[in-house]
Parts: C-alpha cells; sequence; structure tokens
C-alpha cells in the first residue's frame, strides 16, 4: 500500500435496485487496507443521472440482454476523489479527481484500469459529470462518420438528444432538433440547433426536408424509444443516409402499426441502420476501446470547461446523494421537460 492505508476505513452506501421502484442503500465497509495492488479507493464527489437508462431500470422495462435483471445498481456517472492508491497503480495518485462508470455510490473500490480520465482542477464537477452524457451523442457521430457541413437531425430531445445536438453543432454540422416537448426544442437552440420543430407539425417536418435540398438529413440521431420516433426517422433520412441510434425502439411497447422496415424508406432509400450505444467488440482489445474512451472524453471534457458544451444547461436539478429515491419517484410521475439530476455526496 501507498500510505497509512491500514487506519482507512470508509462506511460506504450504495444505491441498489431490488426490483421495479424497489431502491434501497446498502451498506458496505471497504477497508483500505484490504485493497489489491491495482485498486483504488475513492469517495464520490457527485454523479450525474442518465435519465432514460435508469427510469427504464427503475420502472422495470425489458432489459436490452438477456439474463437477470435484479437486483442491480444504477448510474454510471460517478466523479469521485481518490483517497488511496494499490502498490502498483500507475498514472493514478491521492488526491486526483477522476471520472468514472461507477454507479450511484458514496465510495468505492474498483480497478485502476476502470478509471476513465482525471477531471482538471478548477472543472466544475457537476459539469464534469454529465460528460459520458455527451459522449454518447459524440460517439454516434463517430460510428456514422459524421462530416463538417453535414445536414443531422436529431430525433427526441432529452439529455442524449441536446447533447448529440451540442456535438454535431461543435463539429461544424448543420443541425435540426425534433420533440414534442416545447420546452425541449426551445433548449435545443441554446445547444446548436439551427432548425427546430415539433415531431407533429407536418409542415415543419416537410418544410424542413425541401430546405436541405436533398431530401432530407444525410444523418439521422436516434435517441427515442417510441416507433411514433422510428417512423419519423425513416422520413427524415435521405436517401442512402444513415440512422445511428442511441435510443431502443419499441422497447416496452406493443408491435407498431406500420412495417419498421417499409420499403418505401428502408429499401428505396438505402438507408444504413447502425446501432451506436456501447458494446464489447470481439475482434478489438478492451484495452484499445477504453483508450479510444479516455481520447473522446479528454476532448469532451475540454469542451465542458470552455464552454464549447452547455453542460450546465443539461442539468434540472441538484440533490443529495440520499434524496436519489425521491428523484425517481419524481421523475416517475412527471418526465416531460426533466434533464439530468445531480447528486451530490460530500
Amino acid at each position: 500500500m501507498k500510505g497509512d492505508a491500514m487506519s482507512r476505513v470508509i462506511e460506504a452506501q450504495t444505491a441498489r435496485l431490488l426490483g421495479p421502484r424497489q431502491l434501497v442503500f446498502e451498506t458496505e465497509v471497504l477497508d483500505a487496507g484490504r485493497l489489491a495492488e491495482d485498486e483504488v479507493m475513492a469517495e464520490t464527489l457527485v454523479s450525474a443521472l442518465s435519465v432514460g437508462t435508469e427510469m427504464a431500470a427503475y420502472k422495470g422495462l425489458p432489459p436490452l440482454r438477456p439474463g437477470p435483471v435484479y437486483p442491480r445498481v444504477v448510474g454510471y456517472c460517478n466523479v469521485a476523489r481518490v483517497v488511496e492508491v494499490g502498490q502498483k497503480v500507475k498514472g493514478w495518485a491521492e488526491g486526483d479527481v477522476v471520472l468514472s462508470h461507477q454507479s450511484h455510490r458514496s465510495a468505492f473500490v474498483c480497478g485502476a484500469a476502470d478509471l476513465l480520465i482525471k477531471v482538471p482542477e478548477g472543472t466544475d464537477l457537476g459539469a464534469a459529470a454529465t460528460s459520458y452524457l455527451f459522449h454518447l451523442g459524440y460517439s454516434a457521430l463517430l460510428n456514422a462518420g459524421f462530416q463538417v457541413g453535414q445536414q443531422v437531425a436529431v430525433v427526441g430531445l432529452g439529455v442524449l438528444g441536446l447533447g448529440a445536438v451540442a456535438c454535431a453543432a461543435l463539429g461544424g454540422g448543420r443541425v435540426a432538433g425534433f420533440s414534442e416537448q416545447v420546452e425541449s426544442l426551445e433548449k435545443a437552440g441554446l445547444f446548436g440547433a439551427h432548425v427546430r420543430c415539433h415531431k407533429s407539425d407536418e409542415a415543419g417536418i416537410e418544410g424542413y426536408l425541401a430546405s436541405t435540398g436533398q431530401g432530407g438529413a444525410d444523418l439521422v440521431i436516434v435517441t427515442g424509444d417510441s416507433w411514433a420516433d422510428w417512423l419519423l426517422a425513416l422520413k427524415l433520412v435521405r436517401r442512402r443516409g444513415t440512422l445511428s441510434v442511441i435510443g431502443f425502439p419499441g422497447r416496452g411497447q406493443p408491435a407498431p402499426e406500420f412495417n419498421p422496415l417499409d420499403p418505401q424508406y428502408f429499401y428505396e432509400k438505402q438507408v444504413r441502420i447502425l446501432a451506436s450505444g456501447w458494446s464489447q467488440d470481439r475482434n478489438v482489445s478492451q484495452e484499445a476501446l477504453w483508450a479510444v474512451r479516455r481520447r473522446n472524453l479528454g476532448f469532451l471534457m475540454d469542451q465542458i470547461r470552455s464552454g464549447g458544451l452547455p453542460a450546465r444547461e443539461l442539468i434540472s436539478s441538484e440533490h443529495l446523494g440520499k434524496e436519489l429515491g425521491e428523484v425517481y419517484r419524481g421523475l416517475d410521475e412527471n418526465r416531460a421537460g426533466r434533464l439530468s439530476c445531480l447528486l451530490h455526496w460530500r
């Protein structure tokens, strides 16, 4: 161990779902004296909610992968301060403020390799906690081969949609946002959307398609789960355009009343459809994948610090970590217009 580890014992609180709407806080004693040589111990400072993912878990929507769903931890946007490091840990030191995919918890022990990046000194920690929420939209752009000047349409303007709008605008795209929430449409302007259109505004949609000069968007980023969003995306994309999907169309919904691969859209347009969420690639090592993720997050963190990405605009409210259950219940009752929330643990 590095330092006087034997005296450092932390009683950590971890939020865990035992079943749909069954959130509990479990106590775990973390003893630095038992820290492995490649592990770190850290105390969470702030974590951010990924509302869509977390509320799906909270409400018990169908899982994305086969296997047991509960019990499970929740959250993956954690900013913490390192308090101890193992003997063979390199690159991380006591006092470092770090970003990781740890869940909503007051403290944790994890492998040093599981930490993502250091948060630069002086960074707004709440804003820093949202950086991976931007990364999902950023990855959707990279996976689709996004180029400067392309027409980008984002369907759904929740946390991930607004993050995608901001990243596309930052990269020089001509960005349009589509939502059924008036508040979200207004906020999309702050994130760089030059066109903002209600999903039910058929005249507005037709006007957008005409304005592109090519019959639609080069790239449509789909962030919603509804079949209506999927149909809109099919209509918005141009011939030989791309749908980059970071939502889960049809999740928790009955079968649609239309063909989701209707030939008039999919075949006639020769549309390319990409799944752009995180998934392990068997042909690429996890070390290589994480190296790319760390590079991307470093760039996004720099943009957050410089004001290039309006991270604070993603935050609807701030709470104590122990209030997570109340936050979930509030979102469950009225999710409309709510973006990410911050949980403070210190």
